[in-house]
């Protein structure tokens, strides 16, 4: 028989206290079951010193609501220690020892160890967010749980700002959450830093950390309160809103692609579009100042010398979408969305897509990568009701990346399409407004494609004068003209407010609208699609793989770890070359989404560009409870289906689009991911549970390149239906939907990011719709 002894667990301060029993080991024969019980103890013993003593000395008074509920759930595990315990006794008392050991051991752990895994679990998180709130009162900054404020997910910016700002001079409020905090460390060191400077420089400021954590409120973005909610420049107001507010609804847009070689003057074309339907004559423009929709940089030249002057205008800080530092490159880097609203009697608003130029000096593979990302950003758009080609008159020849442009448009989008292309000309005036000697030249070319009926004539051409733009922002720029240019400028001017009239007219009665739903199923459009899946489906089976490796350990098991996929609101990539510093989940090691702010390069690190890989979103992790068996053979099922897709789709890659696939992309995937897991073995040595994975992954890519092989070396081909089946079943799994959402509201962010105008009969405004942000 068991004697039973109390512990009662002292602290070094002599404050706090937890009581148990357990088994007195040196009494009994029973000493597995009794050293258990003896190292549970111990465990309830570390509890009670973190929760009573470490966390309210690191909390500094927040989170008391927490703190709370863990103690809570302490006494329960006590509870059910104790209850254990006097069932042993029992046990004891009417069986024999073998059955004894073997019902015990089986209840302890479905249950006991359930609940004190709970414990931990929730202590794990707490004492991370308890250290980092030391942290900010080491930095004295004031943590404030935004979750005590009853925040819903509807309230906007403004309400947010309202509740928290007391002081509008004195506080400088850090709005954050947990998932940002891991998935950019670097970020939240920079800004904590700058408000730290901040109050160097004025000693009054008050810093408060707002957590986000624990609140319905959607943050996208890590920043900073009171922000200036207008910024006044000229006649250009900035104003922070949710873009989900002001979208557009689809069948209410006509939607313009203007494409063009680099230099052909896209941007300012939509730039003088834009006055010209605002004012009539030259005159009422320059009575006012012009509409700057993209930032103007050009020189001109004027006088009997032939003076050089640099004209600018527009901020391109503001609009960080032209790169005016490397002639011959794309002035134009992204596609971006400039949206007219118009007070015509339809009410219709026009959406003109600005794109990046071919024939870039970077070379054909620059024009490819352009291209795909053209057709990537019109990916989610229902409809197009127009592809507007600029052109330059009187050209001497046409540029060989025009052919091989139109010919992936037409092969992307379809035949039928053709009937939606029109021809712009800029620069007509010295060509008397017609399109010179690019007429016969185009005619030929048309000509010479494999499909035939394109239009080109008087009714789908226009012809524009752009210089009139150039005029008009010269004159604001102190520029001097003779009475004679004037003049030019000014019938320049008419005929092309006389031109752009036609062209809304024909586009909206002349055209019939190109549905690209029906319409686009196409090589390369299953490319776009394929590419955009690579990372979900290398994730989710990375993630497979760490629970199927938790089942195997623990077979009883209903705890899986869920990847929490969500859209970054900006151009975004991984660094290869930042270090990240891994987290603990279910005892695995997870490298978190550290996302670079990435345009043209990265302004969160110094890393040369060719480092980064563009991502859309990054990934969180929760616990999920679900039934062990059915799980583990739902998660066995669909990590063969995604091996196998992985290899077709592929395969489809490597044999259709062979210029701009010059590897396997998943097979890279898998090496990168090795490697990953590779160096959180290295900096964890003990862990085995990354260790197993590096294997399991290892032996993946062994099949995968077997598989691969095998593929290869036989020569049927799948068929186009068959590889859009193929996607689309795939992507019904829900490990790989949530990803594919969370990539499309990526790409609909980036459509909110648009250059919005609206010019009626009274006024004309000018609104740039950002997501917010410090």
């Amino acid at each position: 028989m068991s004697n039973l002894r109390l512990m009662r667990w002292i602290y070094p301060q002599q404050t706090g206290s937890g009581f148990t029993f357990i088994p007195n080991s040196s009494t009994t024969n029973n000493t597995d079951i009794e050293q258990y019980f003896l190292q549970i103890a111990t465990k309830l013993k570390k509890f009670d010193i973190i929760i009573n003593h470490n966390l309210p000395h690191l909390l500094h008074g927040c989170l008391k609501e927490w703190i709370r509920r863990v103690q809570k759930l302490q006494l329960y595990v006590i509870y059910r220690y104790m209850n254990e315990i006097e069932g042993y006794l029992k046990i004891l008392n009417t069986t024999s020892k073998s059955s004894s050991d073997l019902k015990l051991r089986k209840k302890i752990q479905t249950e006991l160890n359930r609940i004190i895994n709970d414990l931990t679990f929730d202590l794990e998180e707490l004492q991370t967010k308890a250290r980092f709130i030391n942290d900010l009162e080491g930095q004295k900054f004031q943590y404030f749980n935004v979750g005590t404020c009853n925040l819903s997910k509807t309230d906007d910016i403004n309400i947010l700002a309202r509740i928290l700002i007391k002081d509008n001079r004195n506080d400088r409020i850090l709005c954050s959450n947990d998932i940002l905090n891991s998935n950019n460390q670097s970020k939240l060191k920079i800004l904590l830093h700058k408000l730290t400077e901040e109050r160097k420089a004025n000693p009054n400021l008050h810093l408060i950390y707002a957590d986000f954590s624990y609140t319905s409120f959607h943050l996208f973005k890590m920043m900073i309160l009171p922000s200036k909610q207008s910024i006044s420049r000229d006649n250009l107001s900035l104003t922070f809103v949710d873009p989900s507010s002001t979208s557009i609804k689809n069948n209410d847009v006509i939607n313009i692609l203007l494409i063009g070689e680099t230099g052909v003057g896209k941007s300012t074309f939509i730039n003088a579009f834009i006055n010209y339907l605002t004012f009539p004559t030259l005159e009422q423009a320059q009575s006012n100042k012009p509409l700057v929709a993209i930032p103007v940089s050009f020189i001109i030249t004027t006088g009997e010398n032939f003076e050089e002057h640099t004209v600018k205008f527009g901020d391109s800080n503001d609009l960080n979408n032209e790169d005016f530092q490397h002639p011959g490159q794309s002035v134009t880097q992204h596609c971006k969305s400039y949206v007219i609203h118009l007070d015509y009697n339809d009410k219709r608003t026009l959406r003109i897509i600005d794109t990046p130029g071919f024939g870039d000096t970077r070379g054909i593979n620059q024009d490819d990568l352009n291209m795909q990302h053209i057709f990537e950003y019109i990916n989610d758009l229902t409809h197009l009701n127009a592809i507007c080609i600029l052109l330059k008159p009187n050209v001497s020849r046409l540029n060989i990346y025009f052919e091989t442009c139109l010919t992936q448009l037409l092969d992307v989008l379809g035949p039928n399409v053709s009937q939606n292309i029109m021809f712009c000309f800029t620069n007509t005036r010295s060509t008397f407004y017609t399109p010179g000697n690019t007429a016969p030249l185009l005619k030929t070319k048309l000509s010479s494609l494999p499909i035939k009926n394109i239009p080109f004539n008087k009714e789908n051409t226009f012809c524009f004068d752009s210089e009139s733009f150039r005029y008009l922002v010269a004159v604001q720029n102190a520029i001097q003209f003779n009475v004679e240019e004037k003049q030019e400028y000014e019938t320049g001017w008419l005929n092309s407010v006389n031109e752009s009239n036609r062209f809304l007219t024909f586009i909206r009665k002349q055209l019939n609208t190109y549905s690209l739903r029906n319409n686009w199923q196409s090589i390369r459009y299953a490319q776009i699609q394929i590419k955009h899946m690579i990372r979900p489906i290398l994730e989710a089976m990375r993630n497979i793989l760490r629970n199927l490796i938790l089942c195997s350990i623990d077979p009883l098991t209903n705890k899986f770890i869920k990847l929490c996929p969500r859209a970054l609101d900006r151009p975004s990539a991984f660094c290869a070359s930042c270090k990240r510093d891994p987290f603990q989940l279910k005892n695995f090691w997870i490298l978190p989404d550290d996302a670079h702010d990435f345009q043209s390069k990265c302004s969160t690190c110094s890393c040369v560009p060719d480092q980064h890989t563009s991502i859309d979103y990054i990934l969180s992790y929760d616990i999920l409870n679900s039934s062990s068996n059915e799980q583990q053979n739902k998660m066995t099922n669909l990590l063969d289906q995604l091996s196998c897709a992985s290899i077709d789709f592929t395969h489809f890659l490597m044999n259709n689009v062979s210029r701009s696939i010059k590897e396997d992309p998943f097979r890279m995937g898998l090496i990168r991911i090795i490697r990953e897991e590779k160096q959180i073995c290295e900096d964890h040595e003990s862990n085995q549970l990354n260790l197993r994975l590096v294997q399991e992954l290892e032996k993946l890519l062994i099949t995968y390149e077997d598989q691969m092989k095998k593929k290869q070396s036989n020569e049927k081909q799948e068929n186009l239906q068959f590889i859009y089946e193929r996607i689309e079943a795939i992507c019904k799994h829900s490990i790989i939907h949530e990803q594919m959402i969370a990539i499309h509201q990526q790409r609909e962010k980036c459509k909110d990011n648009h250059h919005e105008i609206e010019i009626t009969q009274n006024s004309i405004s000018q609104k740039i719709y950002l997501s917010t942000e410090c």
